[in-house]
C-alpha cells in the first residue's frame, strides 16, 4: 500500500511565521504520511529548519494549522512533541560535552529506581540503541572526546530514545562521512518499513533521490510544490528551488599551473604518518577519506592548529616550521575549519566583526580594532561570494548555514591568501549556494591561488579539483587525477580495501 492511500500521521497547513520584518514562512506546507521518507527541499533562508522547529514545538507559528493523526495541537512545546512521539535531530549536535554518550542520550529523562538514576539502566539502553545504529561508541565516553561526525550519530541515537511514530531530520548526514550515512539511511528504511513518518532536510540531491519517496519544495518562505520522486528527477527539484536553471554547476576551469606554493616531505604528527604532497599555484587539491582518516588533521597541520613533530614543510621554496595560525596566516595560508560554529564564528558578533578577524589578528599587539577595518575586510571577502543578508551588522547567527558558510570563507579570503585551505566548505549549504561557492573558488584558482579541500561528498571533489588524495589511517594512499577518478574508486582506497589479501 502507498504512502498516499493511508491517512496522514501529522500535517501542517497556511503556516507564517516571522521574526521582526523578516519573512520565514509565507502559507508554507507539508503532509507527512506513515510509512514514507519525505524530503523538504529549498535553499538555505527558504524556510525548511523553522517549519521542522514548528512541528517540533520549538517555536510557535504566528498561523496556521498542525494536526497529529487527525487531530490539531495547539501550543504545542518541545516536551509536549516528544510526549506526542515527535523527535527532531538538529543540524548541529546539540549535546552537553561535560556529559557522557549515555547521560545525553537520556537527558531529562534518564531511568530511575526507588527515586535515584540507575546507571546500569541508562548504559544498557543506551548500548542498545547505539547498537541499533551500528555504533562502536561506549555510552560512558565523554561527548567530548567524539569527533563531530560521532556527535551528529549521537544526536540521531538520542532522538530514538523515545521510538518516535515521527522523526524529523534537519540536515542530520551533513557532518557524516560515507559509512555513517549509509548505516544511518540503513536504520531510516527499517523505521519506513514499521510505520514511522520521516521528514529530512538536505541539500545532497543524491540522498534525496536515492532514499526518499516523496519531496516538498519550499522558496523564500513559501510553498512551491510535492513531488513523488518516482516520477520526476533531480533537475526539476533544483528548478522548483532556485527558480531558475543553474549555469555550469561545477565551474571547472582549466587553469595552467604554477610553481609550488606548499610542498611537505615525510611530515608527521599525531594521527598523520609520513606525508609527502605538493600544491601548485593555480590547482586545487582535494582530500578523500572517512572519519578519522587524517583529512582534517592535515589541514590543521598546515594551518599551524597543531604542529608537525617530524618531517619538513616548503611555502614558497622556504622551509617553515608553522607555529600557530596566525603565524600561517603571515605565510599566506588561510584556513577555513570544518566546525563553523565551534572553531570558525563568533555568533553573537556582527558579520563585519567575524569578517575582520584574519585582518586582527595580523595586526602587532596593542593596535586598534576599528570598523573601517571589519568593514574593508567584508567588503573585500565576500566579492562573489552573494551573501544573503539585511544588514551586515546583524548577528552571523541570525543567517543561514549557508550564508553563515559564506561568512566564514570570506574572513579568510579578506586576506588575500596564497593558499587556501577548506574543510567541508560546503556542508549544510544549498545547491545554489554551493554554485555561488563553485564559482568562486573558480575565480580564485584562476587567480593563481593554491587550494586544498577537504570534503565527504565525493562528486564534489571530482567535480571541482583537479587531483585527489586518499588518506587512509593518516596516510596518503592515492593520488588520482580527478579526471580518471569515481566514486567507487576513492571509496576502495577510502574503505582500505586495497590492503585485502595484501599481505
Amino acid at each position: 500500500m502507498s504512502a498516499e492511500s493511508l491517512l496522514p500521521l501529522i500535517t501542517a497547513t497556511g503556516i507564517r511565521k516571522t521574526f521582526g520584518p523578516t519573512v520565514a514562512l509565507d502559507n508554507a506546507q507539508a503532509v507527512l504520511y506513515p510509512g514514507e521518507i519525505h524530503a523538504l527541499m529549498g535553499e538555505n533562508g527558504s524556510g525548511k529548519s523553522t517549519l521542522l522547529t514548528i512541528l517540533a514545538g520549538a517555536q510557535p507559528a504566528d498561523t496556521g494549522k498542525i494536526t497529529l493523526r487527525g487531530q490539531e495541537l495547539v501550543g504545542l512545546t518541545p516536551a509536549e512533541a516528544r510526549r506526542l512521539g515527535i523527535a527532531v535531530v538538529s543540524q548541529e549536535p546539540q549535546l552537553s560535552s561535560a556529559l557522557t554518550v549515555g547521560e545525553n542520550i537520556f537527558l531529562g529523562r534518564l531511568p530511575t529506581t526507588a527515586g535515584r538514576v540507575s546507571w546500569r539502566e541508562v548504559h544498557r539502553r543506551a548500548a542498545e540503541i547505539l547498537a541499533e545504529l551500528q555504533l562502536e561508541i561506549d555510552p560512558r565516553a565523554p561527548v567530548s572526546s567524539l569527533s563531530l561526525g560521532r556527535r551528529q550519530m549521537v544526536e540521531i541515537a538520542k532522538a530514538l530514545a523515545d521510538r518516535p511514530q515521527v522523526l524529523l531530520l534537519d540536515e542530520a548526514t551533513s557532518s557524516l562521512d560515507e559509512a555513517d550515512t549509509r548505516t544511518l539511511f540503513a536504520l531510516l528504511a527499517r523505521l519506513r518499513a514499521a510505520g514511522t513518518a520521516i521528514a529530512f532536510v538536505s541539500h545532497r540531491m543524491t540522498e534525496v533521490m536515492e532514499h526518499a519517496d516523496r519531496a516538498t519544495v519550499l522558496r523564500d518562505g513559501q510553498y512551491i510544490g510535492t513531488r513523488l520522486l518516482s516520477q520526476t528527477d533531480e533537475h526539476v527539484l533544483v528548478s522548483m528551488m532556485v527558480g531558475r536553471d543553474l549555469k555550469s554547476y561545477w565551474h571547472k576551469a582549466e587553469v595552467a599551473q604554477g610553481e609550488a606554493l606548499l610542498r611537505m616531505v615525510r611530515v608527521s604528527r599525531g594521527p598523520l604518518k609520513s606525508i609527502d604532497l605538493t600544491v601548485n599555484k593555480g590547482e586545487i587539491v582535494g582530500l578523500a577519506g572517512l572519519v578519522g582518516s587524517g583529512r582534517s588533521a592535515l589541514l590543521r597541520t598546515i594551518a599551524g592548529v597543531k604542529r608537525m613533530e617530524a618531517g619538513e614543510m616548503f611555502v614558497n621554496r622556504a622551509s617553515v616550521r608553522i607555529q600557530s595560525p596566525r603565524h600561517a596566516r603571515q605565510l599566506g595560508i588561510g584556513y577555513v575549519p570544518e566546525d563553523r560554529k565551534g572553531e570558525g564564528l563568533v555568533m553573537h558578533w556582527s558579520l563585519y566583526r567575524n569578517a575582520g578577524l584574519s585582518r586582527v589578528a595580523a595586526l602587532r599587539a596593542l593596535a586598534p580594532v576599528t570598523e573601517r577595518i571589519d568593514r574593508a575586510a567584508y567588503a573585500k571577502g565576500t566579492e562573489g561570494l552573494k551573501v544573503r543578508t539585511s544588514d551586515p551588522r546583524q548577528a552571523v547567527s541570525e543567517l543561514s548555514g549557508g550564508n553563515q558558510q559564506k561568512v566564514l570563507i570570506a574572513r579568510e579570503l579578506a586576506i588575500s591568501p596564497e593558499l587556501l585551505l577548506l574543510d567541508e566548505p560546503t556542508r549544510g549549504v544549498d545547491v545554489g549556494a554551493k554554485e555561488d561557492i563553485y564559482a568562486q573558488i573558480s575565480a580564485l584558482v584562476q587567480g593563481g591561488m593554491g587550494l586544498m579541500i577537504a570534503s565527504s561528498e565525493l562528486q564534489e571533489l571530482i567535480g571541482v579539483c583537479d587531483r585527489i588524495l586518499v588518506l587512509f589511517q593518516g596516510q596518503i594512499v592515492a593520488d588520482i587525477p580527478a579526471a580518471e577518478a569515481s566514486e567507487e574508486a576513492l571509496a576502495y582506497w577510502a574503505s582500505g580495501a586495497h590492503l585485502i589479501g595484501a599481505a
